[in-house]
């Protein structure tokens, strides 16, 4: 009876332990980032994408539009070119101002470079962020992949448990409990 006595003292002690450690767990695992916090991140960077393609949809449908009007410009001064032509010695300063329109255009498309250069630049960066986005995902996927194996171990112990329970406990009362009943019930009479 004594040995049984200090059994159960183990098995409280074991379950006692085993329940902080349990709650610990639970304590660390509501600060994890959950699958769904996952896909959101995953969905935010899809979009972020999206908008990216769409803003380069939007940049070169811009330069196509100047380049036709470029187009439309080149085929006036042609036209303004052979007008002149036919008039009087006032081409030189049409030319002049011609000249004067095409350095401008040259210095908006110069202006337009750059701006073109530094979107270049930003969306290198926002690929490299992207990217360190991505590892950290992974890192991510990997601790919730031991986290599920710690908690399939914790199951397994506790099945241990609730076996050795059984077999430790219930069955040698319950044994004891009919010996005592066969002993009151039909070795008296």
């Amino acid at each position: 009876m004594e040995r049984l006595t200090q059994r159960v003292d183990r098995l409280e002690q074991n379950t006692h332990q085993i329940k902080t450690e349990l709650a610990v767990l639970t304590e660390r695992a509501q600060h994890f980032a959950t699958k769904r916090d996952v896909e959101a991140l995953w969905t935010g960077q899809f979009k972020l994408r999206c908008e990216m393609l769409e803003g380069f949809a939007r940049i070169e449908k811009q330069n196509s539009e100047q380049a036709g009007r470029i187009n439309a410009i080149n085929v006036r001064l042609d036209e303004a070119l052979k007008r002149n032509d036919d008039r009087d010695g006032h081409s030189d300063e049409k030319f002049e101002r011609i000249d004067q329109r095409f350095d401008r255009m040259d210095e908006k498309f110069e202006r337009i470079d750059v701006r073109l250069e530094r979107m270049d630049e930003k969306f290198e960066r926002i690929d490299v962020r992207l990217e360190r986005m991505d590892e950290k995902f992974e890192r991510i996927d990997d601790r919730f992949q031991r986290i599920d194996e710690k908690f399939v171990r914790i199951d397994d112990k506790f099945d241990h448990l609730n076996d050795r329970i059984t077999w430790t406990l219930l069955v040698p009362a319950v044994l004891a409990v009919l010996g005592w009943v066969a002993r009151e019930f039909w070795l008296l009479r």
